[in-house]
């Protein structure tokens, strides 16, 4: 496995804002990466025994090097589950192997369940995605402060772009552990504590208790309990075997993968809480990886799946359609490639469970898998999704082209991204990037306008203003968070 140093455009005081609508089509990057195998996949098909063997092996040296205790997944390609498979230990202390059967949280993988069961509301004409979600919540609305200019609506709540409070009542923590006497509150006890910080639509803020919101709303809109209306009309339809996914059943507690903390670097992993969280409709549900595969089969083929369809195409293309400029749809991140393909992604994590989810709308192809760790490496799903589409792994080393230095001067300057100045600087026929007060490095020209840095798998990218002035840094990471960084005057 390559192994993964720290991005430098990393900043834990980045903020994802609002883009400017000239930058709508922001995720048509051309990244090397994605170009050079596109080129390769023309001359190649899909092998499942290749991709069996090298998924395997990165599989288990995830478990070596990061001291990962189990991970369950599985691969979807058309219509088929066409591999599954579980490594490692779904109980350390008893030696319990971990199988395809065995149960994991699949934590805010699950967000694209709970909006695709509102969509389907919204298909019956039971609401639309602009309405106002006050008009649903009966004796338990939002403070919706800004109403007056613009109320927050279906779309942006299922988008993460409502304005609305992440952390209400802050002190009391959201997740409890399952053995302590203190029970997490209700939907309706959270949904009223919800208010406005600023206007819908100015600045993505992910938001757990939106997607809380979003469960309240199904249950109103539907007259069903939330676990009830997504087994019956959601999992159940794509032949999910899992029961109870919200309330687990004795049964399933026999399955279920424990979770371990995974976070103290070169120690054995430690058992974590058992824990249930408040806002469970944003996710913290018990599945296996083939449960959350077929759900995702569904979202690759327009809404069906081995001739089961819960949502129409138009709305998995709604579902796909990135919201106000940044990159979240409805339940997914979502990066539009250069060539026109859909690429679909969620993780989750909780503690001691972690999940990733990934899939290809135009290859109709996908993956998933669960860990009963605090954190796993994308880089499984970076692998799979290449070898699923008949793709060479590892990719080829990105390539940089040469500018000329006009072209590079457009770009010079300093950009303020949070806390942090990124200054640019040419020499010669070469530009130069400086983090902060940091060592600067050489900053490598993809196309004419996107670039990177060695060994770092971001990618920027610099956008104009209406005068054709470069005024805008964009940083696209490779775990799909979207960063704008305005130049300094």
């Amino acid at each position: 496995m390559h192994s993964l140093t720290p991005s430098l455009f990393t900043s834990g005081r980045f903020n994802s804002c609002r883009l400017p609508l000239a930058l709508v089509g922001l995720a048509t990057f051309v990244f090397a990466q994605l170009a050079a195998a596109a080129e390769q996949a023309e001359a190649l098909q899909f092998d499942l025994d290749k991709t069996k063997t090298v998924l395997s092996g990165l599989i288990e040296q995830t478990l070596q090097d990061k001291n990962v205790p189990s991970i369950s997944i599985a691969l979807v390609r058309g219509d088929s589950i066409v591999w599954k498979a579980a490594f490692g230990y779904a109980n350390i202390r008893t030696r319990t192997l971990a199988t395809p059967e065995a149960l994991y949280n699949a934590a805010s993988t699950f967000k694209a369940v709970t909006a695709t069961a509102l969509m389907q509301l919204a298909e019956q004409g039971k609401f639309k995605l602009d309405h106002p979600v006050n008009r649903y919540l009966g004796e338990f609305p939002v403070r919706d402060r800004m109403q007056s200019e613009q109320a927050v609506t279906f779309t942006h709540v299922l988008s993460h772009w409502s304005g609305l409070t992440s952390w209400p009542s802050r002190g009391k923590a959201a997740i409890k552990p399952i053995w302590g006497r203190e029970l997490p509150r209700t939907l309706e006890q959270i949904v009223p504590e919800l208010y406005s910080i600023r206007a819908p639509e100015t600045r993505f803020e992910y938001n757990n208790y939106g997607y809380g919101l979003a469960g309240l709303l199904l249950e109103k809109i539907s007259g069903l309990e939330y676990e009830q209306y997504v087994c019956d009309h959601v999992l159940k339809p794509l032949r999910v075997k899992t029961p109870h996914p919200v309330y687990p059943s004795p049964d399933m507690v026999e399955l279920m993968a424990l979770p371990y903390d995974t976070t103290a670097a070169g120690k054995q992993p430690r058992p974590a809480p058992q824990v249930r969280t408040d806002c469970y409709p944003a996710g913290n549900a018990y599945l296996t990886a083939e449960d959350m595969a077929r759900f995702l089969g569904a979202h690759l083929n327009g809404g069906a799946f081995q001739g089961n369809r819960i949502l129409s195409p138009d709305s998995v293309r709604q579902m796909h359609e990135p919201r106000f400029g940044g990159n979240y749809g409805f339940g997914f991140r979502v990066k539009k490639t250069a060539s026109g393909s859909t690429l679909i992604r969620h993780t989750g994590r909780l503690p001691g469970m972690s999940s990733v989810m990934m899939g290809d709308v135009d290859a109709h192809a996908g993956v998933y898998y669960m860990a009963n760790a605090t954190d796993v490496t994308s880089e499984i799903a970076d692998a799979a999704m290449m070898l699923l589409r008949g793709e060479s792994y590892p990719p080829p080393e990105r390539k940089s082209i040469t500018l000329d230095p006009k072209l590079l001067d457009r770009y010079v300057g300093d950009y303020e991204v949070g806390g942090d100045i990124f200054s640019i600087t040419r020499d010669g026929a070469r530009l130069y990037l400086r983090k902060n007060n940091n060592k600067k490095g050489e900053f490598l020209a993809e196309t004419p306008s996107t670039f990177f840095v060695r060994n770092d798998r971001a990618t920027v990218s610099f956008e104009t203003n209406s005068l054709g002035v470069v005024d805008r840094m964009v940083i696209f990471q490779a775990d799909w968070q979207l960063t704008v960084g305005k130049k300094r005057r």
